[in-house]
């Protein structure tokens, strides 16, 4: 006869081994000029941290928009979770995209505040509020960019400019350097002449004394 296992045995994970992924539930929207990543846990830790991960990678390449994380049904999260949120802000920094956190229950606000992430992110309290922000954020990086391109230009005729400056140079010494050496042997051709003229005159004297 079989043994039957007891019914409170239980697996043990061995050290090694990663923890068991949860499926996790979200949702992806685009609204008024921004894209909304809903959060729809309650609960987020390190076994949704590679899903999430994924998620908001994919969220940073295929979306051109602001992004907003909308946290309102989150309750608890820990550090794999801001992790995650942490590579998102480091993604969108990289295309000058801003980002907004919206509707942080306490729980939330209460680990923001202990990790002191709430001095790196932008903790807002409602989707219209974030995407007033959004929009100035956007108009502000589309002015730098247009500024640091104008620079730019202004910074590369500059160098032309320059470059045009010491090949002037460059040209005059060649034309002051061609005329002394060219006067160099002009007056040698000329002590050459005189050469000559005494050695014709030398032979004139020997041919009278003949």
């Amino acid at each position: 006869m079989a043994r039957a296992w007891p019914r409170d045995h239980h697996w043990i994970r061995a050290a090694n081994e990663p923890l068991p992924t949860s499926r996790m539930n979200y949702a992806v929207e685009p609204h008024g000029g921004a894209v909304i990543f809903r959060l729809l846990e309650p609960r987020l830790n390190a076994s949704h941290a590679p899903e999430l991960k994924a998620a908001l990678t994919v969220l940073a390449h295929e979306h051109q928009a602001p992004v907003i994380v909308d946290l309102s049904a989150v309750q608890t999260l820990d550090s794999a979770v801001l992790s995650a949120l942490l590579l998102l802000r480091r993604l969108l920094e990289g295309q000058n995209r801003p980002l907004a956190l919206v509707a942080p229950t306490p729980g939330v606000q209460s680990v923001f505040s202990l990790s002191r992430l709430n001095e790196i992110f932008t903790l807002m309290q409602s989707i219209d509020e974030a995407l007033l922000y959004l929009q100035n954020q956007a108009s502000l990086l589309m002015k730098k960019k247009v500024e640091e391109e104008e620079e730019e230009d202004f910074e590369e005729e500059e160098w032309d400019e320059e470059d045009l400056e010491d090949w002037e140079e460059e040209e005059e010494d060649w034309d002051e350097e061609w005329d002394e050496e060219d006067w160099e042997e002009e007056e040698w051709d000329e002590e050459d002449w005189e050469e000559e003229d005494e050695d014709w005159e030398e032979e004139d004297e020997e041919e009278d004394e003949e």
